[in-house]
């Protein structure tokens, strides 16, 4: 298992048991309010948030960590560029000087939030999913963006679409990682040679990954023909999502700790 993200594991936990639609809108305003976070007691209060929806979640943690694994590298730019770019406000904030490169209090800070800002989201985006089967955040998203349909947007449409993708992601991940191993077992190395060559040698994984793609849309396709699938704006749903007690509560503690954040970020205001 290379890529958990699109991936349900089944626990018998407090997150297992919300509604999804209360564990997607405490996602959504969760990317919200890290923005507001501009303190460490702030962000202390979101990783506390964190922790223990992972410990109430009964996930393995190693599960996060091939969730991060994926855009590490990523993070890792992104915190080079600010502690190489940020411009110290004075000598005094200047922790390294060597020549044109001077590495600032600030940019180490900056550089800091920026990860620890991804990870974050890394995780409430892990939680959500592994802890929600992908129909059900389908249907939860076309419950929440029922009130469109008002307007004439089919968010039905739009549900089987989010969910159709986050079913494909997980397969397609296992057939590259399968064709990694087929390339690397006919003498194919990822990891010797120019960039150049690698960045070559990565045509024959893609190609045959493409065709993959192809041909397990037009069989899901088929298989939705075959049953009838005509559109999704007038067909209903066999599992209806039930609002409960717990839920009312989490959003309720939520909404504490979001109005808690947004105070502590500007009582000095």
């Amino acid at each position: 298992m290379n890529n958990i993200f699109g991936r349900f594991l089944p626990t018998d936990s407090l997150l297992g048991k919300l509604d999804p639609r209360t564990k997607i809108v405490i996602d959504f305003f969760f990317v919200i309010i890290l923005l507001f976070a501009n303190s460490w007691l702030t962000y202390g209060i979101l990783i506390f948030f964190v922790a223990f929806a992972i410990y109430c979640s009964k996930i393995p943690i190693k599960v996060f960590w091939l969730g991060l694994r994926s855009i590490l590298s990523l993070v890792i730019l992104m915190m080079l560029i600010q502690l190489l770019l940020t411009a110290p406000s004075d000598q005094s904030d200047i922790l390294i000087s060597f020549g044109w490169l001077r590495i600032s209090s600030t940019g180490l800070i900056n550089s800091i939030i920026i990860a620890l800002r991804f990870f974050l989201m890394i995780f409430m985006t892990t939680l959500l999913t592994v802890t929600t089967p992908s129909t059900s955040i389908a249907d939860g998203i076309s419950s929440l963006l029922k009130p469109l349909n008002k307007i004439g947007l089919d968010t039905k449409t739009f549900a089987l679409l989010i969910s159709m993708t986050l079913r494909f992601v997980p397969i397609l991940s296992d057939e590259f990682s399968t064709i990694v191993d087929a390339q690397r077992s006919r003498g194919l190395s990822l990891k010797t040679g120019s960039i150049v060559k690698r960045t070559k040698t990565l045509i024959p994984m893609i190609i045959p990954l493409i065709s993959v793609a192809f041909k397990k849309a037009l069989t899901l396709a088929d298989t939705m023909e075959i049953r009838g699938f005509i559109d999704a704006k007038s067909r209903t749903s066999f599992h209806q999502l039930k609002f409960q007690k717990i839920d009312l509560i989490v959003l309720i503690i939520f909404t504490v700790i979001s109005f808690s954040i947004v105070y502590f970020s500007y009582a000095k205001l």
